[in-house]
């Protein structure tokens, strides 16, 4: 009887709830007015798990922009790509994590409502707000790189996967920002050459930026996001810090 009753309660623990923590990565809405109109986003929020047993520390944060595949209205479809896949595993993993989903039909254009975003974040979490980052993958790539452009004051660096479309003209504000860029050389998606000529004019703009070819891959190199160099690259960029000269490719 006593063995009967102890598998009772747990089994009553697990149909509901008991004292199981909640995951770390959240569905969350945001609503916020910015000049002359509305804003509204839905967005994942990863806390790690020591963040709650840390109440002196303030935490690095990525911001993290998916690719067109991934806009609409559902946000939890934003957990199975990508960054906020590696995160649904991985509950130390060492810095805070926005990823906001773009609305279907629209780019990652909007700088004033993430801008928004972030200050609303930074307003209820303990941020680091000389260690902010912003990642992508395809339009999320292109996203990064324009929000840097826009936003050049808040970005600590950016790490870019298979851009697409960039825009040279924003060479020259993203040669103050440090970046990490990632392409495959069979990308038919978007393709490589957008990507060199974006390095070109921020060379040519006295930017240093670190840029690895990856040779016969396509436009589906999320696994990247598996590499633990990048994050010990991104933790050693503070905003404001000079921009040093290119490190070698790995």
């Amino acid at each position: 009887m006593q063995r009967f009753l102890s598998v009772l309660v747990v089994l009553v623990s697990v149909c509901f709830g008991g004292s199981a923590p909640p995951p770390h990565q959240q569905a969350h809405g945001f609503d916020a007015t910015v000049p002359h109109r509305r804003v509204h986003l839905s967005y994942l929020l990863f806390i790690p798990a020591s963040y709650a047993t840390t109440p002196e520390t303030r935490w690095p944060l990525i911001l993290y922009l998916h690719g067109g595949s991934l806009r609409g209205d559902d946000v939890e479809r934003l957990r199975i790509w990508g960054l906020p896949h590696k995160l649904e595993s991985e509950p130390d993993f060492p810095f805070i994590v926005v990823s906001p989903q773009c609305p279907a039909g629209e780019i990652w254009t909007d700088a004033e409502g993430i801008d928004a975003l972030l200050e609303r974040v930074m307003r209820d979490y303990r941020i680091d707000a000389q260690r902010i980052y912003i990642t992508g993958h395809s339009m999320g790539g292109r996203g990064a790189l324009y929000f840097a452009y826009r936003l050049p004051s808040r970005f600590a660096a950016v790490l870019a996967l298979g851009t697409w479309s960039p825009a040279t003209a924003w060479g020259g504000k993203l040669a103050q920002i440090p970046l990490w860029l990632f392409h495959g050389t069979a990308d038919a998606d978007a393709p490589i050459a957008e990507t060199k000529e974006l390095v070109q004019a921020i060379e040519a703009a006295g930017g240093h930026p670190r840029f690895n070819i990856l040779e016969g891959r396509d436009h589906f190199i999320l696994d990247v996001y598996d590499q633990p160099d990048i994050y010990k690259w991104l933790l050693q960029q503070k905003r404001g810090a000079a921009v040093t000269d290119k490190p070698p490719d790995t």
